[in-house]
């Protein structure tokens, strides 16, 4: 699979964590915070890292349900891709942490904290998936402080461009800045 230099370029977004109000440890966070900002933004979303456990028998109805569906979309919007997808998850061990999807727009998203970085697994399997046709995503819960709110970063060379930052206060205050 040759994989282009475009390919390494993933979409990062960043959430300052005031929007949040953080309760309990910090284990999981990014993930919990994630799933309900995208939940209440009205997208469905699926563990990423499920994917090959659906053939399983001992899995609770309503979530072999919920996966069937996703298999179903799948395999209307890109044939052939779900078996490499399970592929994917259960040897390569890179899958992003969420697969959404809402109005015909299915992506792929991993979370993370500000400090987190990507494992080696995840710079083998993002590329993957842009490579197959499907919209890649990384999500970072930062301090307030952090004023980049979308960037394209290369995992390859590290390259970041940045792409939108804060405006919050040029807007509160434009004679000033």
């Amino acid at each position: 699979m040759q994989l282009q230099l475009s390919h390494y370029e993933i979409d990062y977004y960043y959430l300052p964590l005031r929007r949040f109000n953080p309760k309990g440890k910090r284990r999981g966070m990014a993930e919990r915070l994630l799933r309900a900002h995208f939940e209440k933004a009205g997208w469905t979303v699926w563990r990423g890292g499920f994917l090959h456990q659906l053939a399983a028998t001992d899995i609770y109805p309503n979530v072999k349900r919920k996966y069937s569906r996703l298999q179903k979309l799948l395999e209307q919007e890109r044939p052939k891709h779900w078996e490499l997808l399970q592929l994917f998850c259960a040897v390569h061990h890179g899958m992003p942490d969420f697969i959404v999807y809402r109005q015909g727009v299915l992506k792929f998203i991993e979370c993370k904290l500000g400090h987190e970085q990507l494992g080696n697994y995840q710079k083998q399997c993002l590329p993957r998936l842009k490579k197959l046709g499907f919209t890649v995503e990384v999500w970072k819960i930062v301090d307030d402080c952090t004023k980049t709110r979308r960037a394209k970063i290369n995992i390859l060379t590290g390259e970041k461009t940045i792409c939108e930052k804060q405006e919050r206060l040029k807007q509160r205050y434009p004679q000033t800045i």
